[in-house]
């Protein structure tokens, strides 16, 4: 190969190489010069961020919430309250009924009078024992008339047989005649004394003070003997019925004073009696307390409410109702203050979760047992606001 050719080979493929390590080189350069854009804009976006948070006024910490607490009050022990419900009825009530047959001439009371022991209320026709008892006078006069006779016959006999002039058998004869006369006249008495009780029967009385409650028939009406007539009673000594278990029959006491409420009115009671047998179907014991009313008694049929105070013994504490919060699994909890034991904010404290077991409630606290102390603190009053772990401030109406 000539000389001239290889020298020019080796120039071209000099200037090639040339041409790509200029490209690569320029290449280089530009993504070096981008990278070193981006890292400036990089740079300046830190500084413009910090230039504008230095900027902006420093943000206060929020105050603490502020919580009301107290201390749970200790006690060995608590009252329940429970309510009994029974009826008020009267102390004595009769449906009044002739014991004759007949028909009613008058009734003097009507539903809702006051009546007084032995006052006529009803009475019945009785003219017909009217008359038979006149009947029973005439026969009587008639019978009297014959023994007047056969006393006399029995005199005159008695004198002849003392002369010898009639036999024994006709002084007997006067005698007895006598006295058969006796027992017809002793018949005719007892009849009139029948007479007087049926007519004393046809006058219907109150058996006792009371009010008419019920007016079963009118005038003219034909009785059969037992039908009632009038419904009568006593408002003297209302009384309350009310079933009562066993045992809280046990705790009553004859001369403690009781409190039955009557259609929101208070009463006092005393207790008057006691069933001997025990209801089968509802397991209690029916016992009647008699109320002490002052001026007219409610009317009868109302419901009466009994309240007693039963002593249950355990120890627990008392907290407001509102303190409580219904934990895990059907528990429940109260909210606590634990004050912190290192330095920080004065009268600062965290809330912390105390679970507990309610015994007893009624409107506005509940008595418990658990975890709590005497000393701890409880929130009372917004626990809605805080969560456990937060720090709070205690207020100055602490108790």
């Amino acid at each position: 190969m000539p000389e001239e050719s290889v020298d020019s080979n080796i120039v071209q493929t000099r200037g090639s190489l040339l041409k790509r390590l200029g490209k690569g080189l320029l290449s280089l350069t530009t993504f070096s010069i981008n990278v070193g854009l981006a890292a400036a804009a990089v740079v300046i976006g830190v500084t413009t961020i910090q230039m504008r948070a230095e900027e902006k006024p420093a943000i206060e910490a929020a105050p603490l919430v502020e919580v009301r607490t107290i201390f749970p009050d200790y006690k060995s022990g608590y009252d329940v309250e429970r309510s009994f419900v029974g009826r008020l009825e009267p102390a004595r009530q009769t449906d009044l009924a002739f014991e004759l047959s007949g028909t009613v001439k008058e009734i003097l009371a009507d539903e809702g009078d006051t009546v007084r022991k032995g006052e006529t209320i009803a009475v019945l026709d009785k003219r017909a024992l009217k008359a038979e008892r006149r009947r029973l006078i005439a026969n009587r006069r008639a019978t009297e008339s014959d023994r007047e006779l056969a006393t006399l016959t029995l005199n005159r006999r008695q004198k002849l047989k003392d002369g010898g002039h009639v036999s024994e058998q006709v002084l007997d004869q006067a005698r007895l005649a006598l006295r058969r006369l006796d027992a017809t006249i002793e018949q005719i008495n007892a009849s009139l004394d029948a007479i007087d009780i049926n007519l004393d029967k046809s006058v219907l009385k109150a058996p006792f003070d009371g009010r008419v409650g019920e007016r079963l028939l009118d005038e003219g009406a034909t009785l059969s003997p037992g039908a009632p007539v009038l419904r009568i009673l006593e408002i003297a000594r209302p009384t309350v019925r009310i079933g009562l278990s066993p045992e809280v029959v046990d705790r009553l006491q004859t001369e403690d004073t009781f409190e039955i409420e009557v259609s929101s009115r208070k009463f006092e009671a005393r207790l008057t009696g006691l069933r001997p047998d025990l209801q089968t179907r509802t397991r209690t014991i029916e016992t009647l307390f008699e109320l002490k009313v002052p001026d007219t008694a409610p009317s009868f049929g109302r419901l009466a409410q009994l309240s007693l105070t039963e002593r249950v013994d355990g120890n627990g504490f008392w907290v407001p109702t509102a303190a409580l919060k219904e934990g895990p699994r059907g528990l429940w909890t109260v909210l606590v203050a634990v004050q912190a034991t290192s330095e920080g904010v004065e009268g600062a404290a965290t809330i912390r979760r105390e679970a507990v077991e309610v015994l007893y409630a009624d409107a506005s606290r509940s008595f418990v047992r658990g975890t709590i102390t005497k000393d701890t603190r409880i929130v009372s009053e917004g626990v809605h606001r805080v969560v456990v772990g937060q720090s709070v401030s205690l207020g100055n109406g602490e108790v």
